[in-house]
């Protein structure tokens, strides 16, 4: 008998039981996204009454699943061995895996995880679809492997979800330049936080990210610019975000005309400076250093992207190069869904 074959058994011969069930691994997985967090922040971030989160978490307690003291729940090593179990479980019956069955079939996308929320509504899911994506690349990684992150606020948090490792053969290279002022979420930082999580090394691209053709010329002829690009065209794992096309052509602070183009054209996602319509058509493109959304033969792409408000933009940018993997919330999983049902 198949996992969902099973899991429907169970529903229909004691679904009250199965619930809560599937209550005890929501909340062990919800103390594990904010440890240490309190009882009334879990059951708000839950949205459960605070009472049943007091019940439940005592009874993991008892279980030796988690401890509680002034700083708040944490989980113990115990629980540590049947979190991935209680996770899957959790998504199986909160309605997560059909959505990502769902957006797989929708978008070609081969791994497509969904993760519960909506970014829009809570800060806490982006923390989660970080950590979501970091597990993706950890399934990836493989020695001798060169991994190609992008900058953002996602990538910041995939960065900061990955387990600590000793892959000192990796290397770890950013895939753009330097954008804007935030240097927390430029690709170099995120690049050199997930290579020192990683144990593996790390190659920095310091020029900025938008140069006209004369100068991208230029800084290519640079010894270490040249290193850092030819590792960067061999990733074996490319990793990124999307952003909302309106929103990304005044981030990148593009000239006026560029940004009337990005609008005329009806673009909706970009990604790596390349921005995209619907069906996801080039209409414009950042000159860059770093790579264009493309990979190699045999790499794998990944894409992490969260909140509602994102869906247009993810299904375009994912239209434009097949990835191997999608990470996003239930928000935009549905809003996409819906978007899907309704084109021609």
């Amino acid at each position: 008998m198949q996992d969902g074959q099973l899991l429907s058994l169970m529903k229909c011969l004691a679904p009250q039981e199965v619930e809560q069930i599937g209550r005890h691994a929501q909340v062990l997985t919800g103390i594990d996204n904010m440890q240490p967090v309190g009882r009334r922040a879990l059951a708000s971030r839950l949205r459960l009454p605070e009472r049943e989160v007091r019940t439940i978490a005592a009874n993991l307690r008892d279980q030796g699943l988690l401890t509680l003291d002034a700083a708040g729940m944490q989980l113990t090593g115990k629980a540590l061995q049947v979190l991935p179990g209680a996770r899957d479980l959790s998504r199986a019956l909160f309605g997560l895996h059909d959505l990502e069955e769902q957006l797989s079939k929708s978008l070609h996308i081969p791994h497509v995880v969904v993760v519960a929320g909506d970014a829009d509504e809570d800060a806490q899911v982006l923390r989660e679809v970080g950590r979501a994506c970091a597990h993706r690349v950890r399934q990836l990684i493989a020695g001798g492997m060169t991994v190609s992150i992008a900058g953002g606020s996602t990538m910041m948090e995939t960065a900061r979800g990955m387990q600590f490792a000793s892959l000192p053969d990796v290397t770890v290279v950013p895939s753009r330049g330097g954008m804007g002022t935030n240097v927390e979420t430029q690709a170099n930082t995120i690049a050199s936080e997930l290579a020192r999580r990683l144990g593996a090394r790390c190659k920095a691209i310091y020029v900025p990210d938008s140069l006209d053709s004369t100068q991208l010329a230029e800084m290519l002829r640079l010894p270490e610019v040249k290193d850092a690009v030819s590792y960067l065209k061999n990733a074996k794992v490319v990793i990124h975000g999307i952003g909302r096309a309106d929103e990304m052509a005044l981030k990148r602070d593009l000239p006026a005309s560029a940004v009337q183009l990005i609008r005329e054209s009806g673009a909706m996602g970009e990604a790596f400076g390349e921005f995209f319509d619907e069906m996801g058509r080039t209409v414009y493109q950042v000159n860059t250093v770093g790579s264009g959304l493309s990979t190699s033969d045999g790499s794998f792409l990944i894409a992490a992207a969260a909140g509602s408000r994102k869906a247009k933009a993810i299904i375009a940018s994912t239209r434009h190069e097949p990835h191997d993997s999608l990470i996003t919330d239930e928000g935009a999983a549905s809003r996409m869904l819906s978007l899907l049902k309704e084109a021609p």
